[in-house]
């Protein structure tokens, strides 16, 4: 056993302490790194800096290129979401800017919306608001009579009752619709 290895394995040490002091440790590992031939010098060297660089990519490079990366996307998410939101806020200004209509008018333009829905729509007008009774309507014209009684009468809907059916490979809706109007 050659003297480095002695120091290593010390019998005489207690089983709390450590193998070598850490000065002790160091002088070993010089000891040993001169005692290679220089093509194993080299290789250890070579190893030492592709273990340096490894961790300095893993570290340093790749969490700050991954955020890099993320912060594109994220940009790009809240940007459509602002770009939403800007919508949204120019159609609450116009329905804010558009003219108060009085109830009669609302009442007047819901009636003349009814070609929309056809023959199978009953509307009933209350005091504070209008009730709509569907029969096999078809989604496409409740969908465009929802959307002109909105923009054309300030109707905006309350309750809705309805019950979707398959008639052919088109829907239906039927039941009861009711909407708010304009106060007097």
């Amino acid at each position: 056993m050659s003297e480095t290895q002695g120091k290593l394995l010390r019998a005489d040490r207690p089983p709390s302490a450590p193998l070598v002091s850490q000065a002790g440790w160091r002088e070993a590992l010089g000891e040993r790194f001169e005692s290679l031939g220089a093509r194993d010098k080299k290789y250890l060297q070579a190893g030492a800096l592709a273990l340096a660089l490894v961790l300095l990519v893993g570290v340093g490079v790749l969490p700050a290129t991954r955020h890099w990366l993320g912060s594109t996307q994220a940009h790009q998410r809240m940007q459509a979401q602002l770009d939403s939101m800007r919508t949204l806020q120019e159609r609450a200004q116009l329905l804010q800017a558009a003219p108060k209509l009085a109830q009669s008018d609302a009442i007047r333009r819901l009636q003349a919306l009814q070609p929309v829905l056809g023959a199978s729509a009953q509307l009933s007008v209350g005091e504070q608001n209008a009730s709509l009774s569907l029969q096999a309507v078809p989604a496409s014209s409740l969908a465009t009579w929802l959307v002109r009684a909105r923009l054309e009468a300030h109707a905006v809907p309350l309750e809705a009752r309805l019950v979707r059916q398959a008639q052919g490979d088109t829907a239906v809706w039927s039941g009861t619709l009711r909407v708010s109007l304009p106060p007097r």
